[in-house]
């Protein structure tokens, strides 16, 4: 009998330091936005040094998933299982929010969201994340019918393309910007750098010698990108704040908080945030290999921690309004407010998932082997046949 291999749980640790990263990205753009910010507010660089780490946990979340995706056959099973997470929290949240709160809070658009949360993006990095799941059989025979050399290749076109070139290159768009990705250069969006940072972390875990990359070198890669990525943001959030520059860099008048940098700088695909999210995600599959089974059991609630908190309804109308933040911009304990308030998001919504995972979802995966195997087995066979055609 061939025993079931355990997960790395370096690469389980970094999923939910990933997680975290996200959290706190939401802290400023979702619990602090509306603040008048000032250029004399010591906060205000703590805050834009937050903000930037929530774009490095999407690509380093996507990044693990690509390592183990390429060598992992998707099934109908894993997308029920995941498809059922979603929509109970969207199903839960909306009940909730009817209960809850007034009528005319429920608009159309967040009723369509959470009647169905994938196909009208409830959440945007799920509907992206599944997508990329669905078409991951084809990447995969299609990464592997490339060699080494050819698969670097279109790497490299598609990172100028959609990271290199918009991150240097201004997409000068007209306001209002932030209506308007700010890294819509070659019809750039989302659901495109997903499928580029795939073929990186399936390049990562097909070709690259590990053992042959430099530690210190990494950490130095890792330090200079984030430092590059901070002056930037602050440098071009100097210029939003004193000229009103909304047009260059893509500086919307309304982003992160009244007033203030958005996504010019660093947005998911720009350069440096993909090199530091590469360090960073290197940096700990070099580590020794190791099993932690609370670890990677914790792991496995990462996504739910990010379908709670994340929640339209919980985000916009009841969590980030409750904590009313804006009143604490002048505090001098706002950082560690901020420290605590997401270590609270994460412990709670962590044990939210936890209880689900243990109730509802064991369930929903005795419904899925039991009454919808044949379903399952009938998919399969016909992705083999539309993959081996």
């Amino acid at each position: 009998m061939q025993l079931r291999k355990q997960r790395n749980s370096n690469l389980e640790l970094l999923r939910i330091i990933s997680m975290i990263l996200i959290i706190f990205h939401h802290f400023v753009v979702h619990g602090m936005f509306g603040t008048d910010i000032a250029l004399t507010n010591f906060n205000t660089y703590i805050l834009l040094f937050m903000v930037m780490f929530g774009k490095l946990g999407v690509v380093i979340f996507i990044l693990i998933s690509a390592y183990f995706m390429i060598e992992t056959k998707i099934t109908l099973r894993k997308l029920l299982v995941l498809g059922g997470e979603v929509y109970f929290y969207s199903f839960l949240f909306l009940a909730i929010g009817i209960i809850l709160l007034t009528p005319s809070s429920i608009s159309v658009e967040i009723l369509g969201q959470s009647l169905l949360p994938i196909s009208h993006s409830g959440y945007w990095f799920i509907t992206c994340y599944i997508i990329l799941m669905l078409f991951s059989p084809l990447m995969n025979k299609g990464i592997k019918s490339l060699s080494q050399k050819m698969l670097l290749k279109v790497i490299l076109v598609a990172v100028i393309l959609w990271s290199v070139f918009p991150t240097f290159i201004p997409p000068m768009t007209a306001y209002p910007v932030q209506m308007v990705y700010s890294g819509n250069n070659f019809q750039y969006t989302p659901l495109i750098w997903f499928f580029v940072i795939y073929l990186i972390g399936s390049y990562i875990r097909l070709y690259l010698d590990i053992d042959k990359l430099k530690t210190n070198k990494l950490i130095i890669g890792l330090v200079a990108s984030i430092l590059i990525t901070y002056i930037g943001t602050l440098f071009f959030g100097y210029i939003d704040l004193t000229s009103k520059a909304y047009i260059w860099w893509s500086l919307p008048i309304e982003g992160i908080m009244k007033n203030s940098l958005f996504t010019g700088v660093y947005a998911e695909n720009k350069f440096f945030i993909l090199i530091a999210s590469l360090c960073l995600f290197l940096l700990f599959l070099k580590r020794k290999e190791f099993s932690n089974k609370y670890i990677n059991f914790l792991a496995g609630s990462a996504l739910g921690v990010y379908l709670i908190h994340e929640n339209t309804i919980v985000s916009n109308l009841l969590l980030w309004k409750t904590l009313d933040l804006p009143s604490y911009y002048n505090c001098p304990y706002l950082v560690l407010i901020g420290i605590i308030l997401v270590a609270i998001i994460y412990i709670v919504c962590s044990g939210i998932d936890i209880i689900r995972r243990l109730t509802i979802e064991k369930l929903w995966i005795w419904i899925i082997d039991n009454k919808l195997n044949f379903l399952s087995k009938w998919i399969e066979r016909m992705t083999d046949y539309i993959i081996e055609k």
